[in-house]
């Protein structure tokens, strides 16, 4: 570790300072952050804001379509605006977007409150009389609240006619309050998280709600199997723990694991024992006995649908959307087993940043695995859009977890790499638990209390059942609706074509994590898929227009029209010239309003872009594998209209003797042929390139983090097999013989399996500029490997480990 006595943790900005020079990294998504809030600042009259009002960025980041987010928390005078939030949006070429902004105006408050937090506190422990300990401190803060109201747009209407988007929300007034938040979890009381706002000047409770991020309902219950499945385990030289040292880091634990609470309450301890076992053979498939051992064989099955659950939740988030775990950063989270006795639930925390799963009484076991990714979906919502856990924010909460429980299902059972699949899984949450499911997705009112579509009393319900029509309109827009039965609805008549999981899945979760806020409704939450759907896919696709219709399907808002958008999309043809050195690559498109850009891709991948007619542009085909390919173009209206040609079959013929053998060796098609962790290869003003404009950045951020690129490259029996590329290593250590963070260069087999490390380079190694490094691969001719870059960095002081140009010949 390069933490040495006396050295102080610093701030962001303080290590960024420090380092000056050295150039501690300060993350694109940060600076870009930092851009939006000055530019914020500078548009607050615009906005509608005087000078009391500023924002804290509440995250940052860029998408796989190259835009940048950065969404903030409103402030006035010092105090955060509760639901005041605002999403900035960059283009790929640095363009400003639309925001998307729900922020609130007219604020006129005097922010000094007549009542300490302590007095805050004494009114909530008056109305909530807890008999036990709390699990973790109750915790306050100082807000500025909204009080609001429902203001029919289009009076004249009968409540039952409304359509979500006939309702709008109007401020009353505004008062200092503090928002106070508790957690019992103890055997007097059960598990209670309750939220409070009280008045800051005359104490009185304004609104509490239950924020207990639940899966279960009282009264349903049953068992849940796996079958026979691998779990990764630790180690430890005398036995094995349930520990995946494969996915997460940091957190509790080092890694994702699971404990036992042993039936304690979880005031008695913090995060339970860590699972082992002698011979590495967990549980036997059978639901737990209540009173049995908890460390035994059938003691240890609920712990392995535990771990099961987070691996698959993992690896969804990770594969299907590019996050790297709940909070986008690969903080290791901990599931615990075995709460209580007979507990009837499964909630997530974000005190501990963990999931806690009850034995059941009218249940058994809660580690299904849709319960299992509902949970971790709680976790990711909390860092993404943050939906308030009350009214129609709080179902749609709810909702997202039902529905990323589902997807996660459809993954683990039916999906493989980036795809979710359309089998697998099913349309229903808890349904392994009982003989009925807990909620039905497709019809939302088989449970007897979800509404299966919105009204204007629908943020009124408790959240598990408010978050019915959202659950039902994501049906839609995957699976379609009938003209009859329980998968159709009054509002589409003729029905709707889906369009598969995966497409929907893409929308929500781009949906949530771009553009809704803590405030969102479900008349947000169509703007936000809409808005998605247009940025994935183009304005007035089929997916676009699905989002319109599965919305409309449950009382939101409008069907889609032919007078929506324009529609017509572009026709293209692709032509291709030469077979070996520089080829071209041709399109003829056109359109009825007329092309905007033509892309070429090469199979699959894309290669380059031109704006004008005639479109073509050239390629090295040294970059190719000699072999033969296909060539695809797809042309642009400004409608955001796609169209795309058939496939033109080409072939590349270079010489052999001195090919190259790496894909975009110098970065300049961005991640194109490479797999990397998020943010590793991009533009970067604090780390310029050595030739080009990309490279790729790996550590560098001061704190416990990994790093890796990789590309999988077959090498001839006749190759001499020579790895060069260039390095160029900067870092905030000052030690000159301890090597604390470090890059290394290993061939791995297809399988994933290290073959050899074959250099190590660490903060030892640093220098001012760009040194060309050589290593042999001669060991591996006749074989395709994986050739990796894997950059490891501790928890304090910057090193960055920048390789650019890399080659294989």
């Amino acid at each position: 570790m390069a933490i040495a006595t006396g050295r102080m943790a610093l701030s962001f900005l303080a290590a960024a300072l420090a380092a000056g020079t050295l150039n501690a990294r300060l993350p694109q998504d940060s600076l870009r952050g930092e851009a939006a809030a000055q530019r914020l600042l500078a548009s607050r009259a615009q906005l509608g804001l005087d000078g009391d009002h500023a924002f804290l960025l509440r995250g940052a980041h860029t998408d796989q379509l190259g835009q940048a987010h950065a969404h903030f928390q409103q402030t006035y005078k010092g105090v955060k605006v509760w639901g005041g939030d605002v999403i900035t949006h960059t283009g790929k070429d640095g363009a400003e977007l639309p925001l998307t902004n729900a922020l609130l105006k007219g604020i006129q408050l005097n922010v000094t409150p007549a009542l300490g937090s302590a007095e805050a506190l004494a009114v909530v422990q008056g109305d909530l009389a807890p008999k036990g300990a709390y699990a973790y401190a109750p915790t306050t803060e100082l807000v500025v609240y909204p009080e609001m109201a429902e203001v029919v747009r289009r009076a004249g209407k009968a409540t039952a006619d409304l359509n979500a988007e006939d309702v709008s929300r109007q401020v009353l007034r505004y008062t200092l309050a503090y928002h106070v938040h508790t957690e019992l979890e103890n055997d007097q009381d059960g598990i209670k998280h309750t939220d409070y706002l009280v008045d800051a000047h005359t104490g009185a409770i304004l609104k509490t709600w239950n924020t207990l991020h639940t899966t279960a309902a009282t009264g349903t219950g049953n068992s849940q199997y796996n079958g026979t499945v691998s779990l990764p385990t630790n180690y430890t030289g005398t036995t094995y723990e349930l520990r995946d040292t494969t996915r997460g880091t940091g957190g509790s634990f080092g890694n994702n694991v699971v404990t036992n609470m042993a039936h304690a309450a979880t005031t008695s301890t913090a995060t339970g024992t860590l699972y082992t076992d002698a011979d590495n053979t967990w549980g036997d498939g059978a639901n737990y006995v209540e009173g049995s051992s908890t460390t035994a064989a059938n003691g240890e099955t609920a712990a392995v649908d535990a771990m099961f659950g987070m691996i698959k939740s993992w690896d969804y988030y990770k594969n299907v959307h590019t996050r790297n775990g709940i909070d986008g950063a690969g903080t290791a989270t901990y599931s615990r087993v075995h709460i209580s006795n007979s507990y009837d639930n499964a909630f997530w925390s974000d005190s501990c940043f963990c999931m806690t799963y009850g034995d059941g009484s009218s249940f058994t076991t809660l580690t299904a695995l849709d319960v299992a990714g509902h949970e971790m979906s709680h976790g990711v919502c909390a860092r993404t859009a943050n939906l308030t856990y009350s009214g129609e924010s709080g179902g749609l909460n709810e909702s997202n977890s039902d529905i990323f429980g589902t997807m996660i299902e459809f993954y683990a059972r039916g999906g493989s790499g980036s795809t979710i699949g359309n089998t697998g899984g099913n349309w229903t949450i808890g349904e392994q638990l009982a003989t009925n499911p807990l909620r039905w997705m497709y019809k939302p009112s088989l449970d007897g209390s979800s509404p299966d579509a919105w009204s204007s009393t629908v943020g009124n319900l408790d959240v598990h059942y408010s978050s019915g029509p959202m659950n039902r309109c994501f049906y839609f827009l995957s699976q379609g609706a009938t003209t009859s039965g329980n998968t159709s609805t009054t509002y589409l008549p003729s029905g709707m074509t889906g369009i598969g999981n995966d497409a929907a899945a893409r929308i929500w979760f781009r949906a949530l994590s771009v553009y809704m806020t803590s405030s969102t409704n479900y008349a947000g939450a169509r703007t936000a898929a809409i808005n998605a759907a247009k940025d994935l896919y183009g304005a007035g696709s089929a997916q676009e227009q699905a989002v319109w219709n599965a919305f409309h399907g449950i009382n939101v808002g409008a069907a889609w029209t032919s007078g929506s958008s324009d529609t017509t999309a572009p026709t293209v043809s692709a032509t291709e010239s030469g077979t070996s050195g520089t080829i071209t690559f041709s399109a003829t498109a056109s359109d009825n309003v007329g092309v905007t850009k033509v892309e070429f891709y090469v199979d699959g991948a894309l290669k380059g872009s031109d704006t004008t007619s005639p479109y073509s542009m050239t390629l090295d085909s040294t970059t190719l594998t000699n072999a033969s390919h296909t060539l695809t173009a797809k042309a642009y209206d400004a409608a955001g209209n796609v169209g795309t040609s058939t496939g033109v079959s080409f072939t590349v013929s270079n010489a052999t003797s001195g090919a190259e053998l790496v894909l975009n060796g110098g970065f300049e098609s961005g991640a194109t042929s490479w797999t990397q962790t998020s943010g590793v290869i991009g533009t970067f003003t604090g780390e310029p390139a050595h030739g080009g404009s990309y490279d790729a950045w790996m550590c560098g951020y001061g704190s416990a983090h990994t790093d890796y690129v990789y590309q999988q490259i077959a090498i001839p029996s006749t190759a001499t097999g020579t790895l060069t590329f260039w390095l160029h290593v900067d870092t905030a250590e000052t030690t000159t013989t301890t090597a604390y963070d470090t890059m290394k260069v290993q061939v791995l087999n297809t399988s994933g399996t290290v073959l050899a490390t074959l250099a190590t380079y660490s903060n030892l190694n640093k220098n001012t500029g760009y040194t060309q490094q050589s290593l042999s691969l001669s060991a591996y001719k006749g074989q395709t490997i994986r050739l990796r870059f894997y950059s490891v960095e501790d928890s304090s002081l910057q090193t960055s480990f920048v390789i650019d140009d890399v080659s294989v010949k």
